[in-house]
């Protein structure tokens, strides 16, 4: 696909980009305090963890990785249960934070915070990465003010979001310290003003009726308000107000103020680039009608059938002949070591997966090609389901450092298919996405909403195929030639994909070129 000189301007801005992206991840991952950590789902064995280990636990990373049981053996004895509990709800997929007290290497006793994102695959917590913080003057403090009404106002300055109390008639009464550094004051300095003082007057129209709602309702309102500091600088606050009652009239407002600034500005370049990413698509003629290729004589069916039935046994032998030769090795060898045998134990198992696979891919496209299956349709999100697809090749995708670029609608698309069939398409086709892109690779996922259907694209900067071969891409048993070698697989993966979007009555093309890559467009009626 040929792109412009603007487009090319635009990929250079975007590498760019993303290097200065890396290099502030990169300082802001040495610079922190936290640990930030990632292990196996038992959180016995540690793949990787931050310097600030060093800090909070005296061993270096590398000591770690040696022996995954440094931190265990630092938790106090009284607080491993709970952290076994932490451990099991990670293990059944549940995002957890515990607070327990341990001792580092030199005897010091520590107060951590220490949570945990489980890394799902096919319903199993293959990993977790998390970050552990300590929390030792934290737990002091709480300790020091609990019971007093000191503590109150110290949680109240520490805050990193504006809180204040405006009286009956709009002036602050209180204001936090560091909600007030935020707009370059003191608390001094804004208690007994006004609140209109502090606020764009193009928005004092939008707080007049956030003001009206809030005196008419008991609940908390949620509004934003762009504040100006001491220099005339907007700042963007996200507000949640309640009304402050006394014997049943409102005799103030309570809020807490977020400030949304970056955010309001990452999401105005999100919107710029997708609207140039829309022009850019709309100008490039991606639409092509399905090549239909009508096999007529009976002798090349035969050949393209016996083509497939090669291409199974292959695949069928391959994984076979690696579990029957590291079955045969450690039955063979009794004094095998421990570790060579579970290593022999792991390729076998991952074999034998390979061949469930590959049967219950075979079944399925028998069921599919003899019209057995009936679609099990249902209401479903299809943002989700494009989710839940990506998310089983985000290893991938991040070992290949291939750019991941999506563009979603705003409003949550709901459509009426099977989603279990509709997530195998877009698997088998981020699969080959991934697989056919070069390290450093872009991948694009837009999802369009139009008035009848929804279009999903799927492109990659990969290999390409052939202009030639796209005719036989969808045709049964047919396996494309890439640099005179045939694509791995059975031949069945595009078919059943085509039959699956025949099945809910939309349609399916590609475009391609070689070397530049690949782009599939589905349309699904609504």
């Amino acid at each position: 696909m040929k792109r412009g000189s603007g487009t090319t301007k635009s990929s250079e801005k975007e590498k760019l980009s993303k290097d200065k992206t890396e290099q502030l991840f990169s300082e802001t991952v040495s610079s922190i305090n936290i640990v930030l950590y990632s292990t196996n789902a038992e959180g016995t064995e540690y793949n990787f963890i931050t310097d600030a280990a060093r800090t909070l636990f005296g061993f270096s990373p590398e000591e770690i990785y040696k022996n995954k049981t440094q931190i265990l053996r630092s938790i106090y004895p009284a607080h491993f249960g709970n952290f076994k509990n932490f451990i099991n709800n990670l293990n059944n997929g549940i995002e957890s934070t515990i607070e327990y007290r341990m001792k580092d290497r030199f005897g010091k006793e520590h107060w951590v915070r220490h949570s945990g994102i489980p890394i799902i695959k096919n319903n199993k917590t293959i990993r977790v990465v998390g970050a552990i913080q300590d929390i030792t003057e934290e737990k002091q403090i709480l300790l020091k003010l609990e019971g007093s009404e000191e503590r109150f106002r110290l949680l109240i300055d520490t805050a990193d979001d504006l809180i204040f109390i405006l009286n009956g008639f709009g002036y602050f009464s209180m204001v936090n310290k560091n909600g007030a550094t935020a707009l370059g004051y003191t608390p001094d300095e804004m208690i007994g003003r006004h609140f209109l003082e502090f606020i764009d007057k193009e928005d004092e129209s939008k707080i007049a009726a956030a003001f009206t709602e809030i005196l008419n309702s008991n609940g908390i309102t949620t509004f934003e308000a762009v504040f100006l500091d001491r220099f005339d600088k907007g700042i963007t606050f996200e507000v949640s107000a309640k009304p402050m009652l006394s014997d049943g009239e409102v005799s103030g407002m309570l809020s807490i103020g977020r400030n949304i600034t970056n955010r309001k500005l990452d999401e105005q370049k999100i919107k710029d680039l997708n609207a140039k990413l829309v022009e850019a698509n709309r100008i490039i003629s991606i639409e092509r009608e399905r090549a239909r290729h009508k096999i007529t004589v009976l002798e090349e069916v035969n050949k393209l059938k016996s083509e497939f039935i090669s291409n199974v046994s292959h695949e069928l032998r391959t994984p076979l002949a690696s579990i029957v030769g590291f079955a045969e090795t450690i039955l063979s060898d009794p004094d095998l070591p421990k570790e060579t045998v579970r290593e022999f134990s792991n390729i076998i198992l991952m074999e034998g997966k390979r061949l469930g696979k590959l049967i219950n891919d075979v079944l399925d496209f028998s069921k599919l090609e003899s019209g057995e299956e009936e679609l099990q349709k249902s209401l479903t999100s299809i943002v989700n389901i494009m989710e839940e697809s990506l998310l089983n090749f985000s290893d991938q995708i991040k070992e290949k450092n291939i750019t991941l670029s999506k563009e979603y609608p705003k409003n949550n698309l709901q459509i009426n298919v099977d989603k279990d069939r509709l997530r195998k398409v877009f698997g088998n086709l981020i699969s080959n996405a991934v697989k056919f892109t070069n390290a450093g690779g872009r991948i694009t996922i837009i999802l369009q909403d139009y008035v009848k259907e929804i279009e999903i694209v799927i492109s990659d900067t990969g290999v390409g195929i052939p202009e030639k071969d796209l005719p036989n891409l969808f045709q049964k048993f047919s396996k494309i030639q890439q640099f005179g070698t045939p694509l791995g697989g059975a031949g069945f993966g595009l078919v059943s994909v085509k039959q699956i979007v025949d099945l809910h009555k939309g349609f399916i093309k590609v475009r391609s070129q070689v070397d530049k890559g690949t782009t599939f467009i589905i349309r699904l009626p609504k």
